[in-house]
């Protein structure tokens, strides 16, 4: 009975230390397949069903919209997923214009894109899950006015 309570703790350890990435290997892979893919098709469509866009206003999608124009298209030479360090730039909470802003969903990882250019360009993506289980590149939403 000690040796299976033994192995249970041991194994609690073990499950505890697996990182986010370890254990969304399989759906992180789907998603910077699908990432890939939207970017080298040029297809802001496909780019934009990555982004968890529910709450953003017109204006605020058209913006989005002409960010994206500038690196969609780039050859990428590596996606690769990152614990959380606690900076600054992976969450959302402030205020423009007397509107307050919030994360779209909750960041559990980031996503780090680096394009095969001369420049060397990098983007950083603050990624969580949806109700549905689905990766989602987080977005600025405003806070609702209750």
């Amino acid at each position: 009975m000690k040796r299976h309570v033994g192995l249970l703790v041991i194994l609690c350890i073990l499950l505890s230390a697996c990182s986010d990435t370890f254990i969304y290997q399989k759906s992180l892979s789907q998603f910077s397949e699908r990432f890939a893919k939207a970017n080298s098709y040029e297809d802001m469509d496909a780019m934009l069903s990555l982004y968890a866009t529910g709450g953003l206003e017109e204006t605020d999608l058209a913006i989005l919209e002409t960010a994206l124009s500038f690196e969609i298209g780039l050859p990428i030479q590596s996606i690769s997923f990152q614990e959380l360090s606690g900076a600054p730039e992976e969450s959302i909470a402030y205020e423009h214009e007397g509107i307050e802003y919030k994360a779209s969903l909750a960041p559990k990882l980031r996503m780090l894109v680096e394009y095969a250019d001369e420049g060397q360009l990098r983007s950083k993506f603050s990624i969580g899950r949806n109700p549905k289980k689905e990766w989602k590149i987080i977005t600025a939403i405003p806070k609702n006015k209750n």
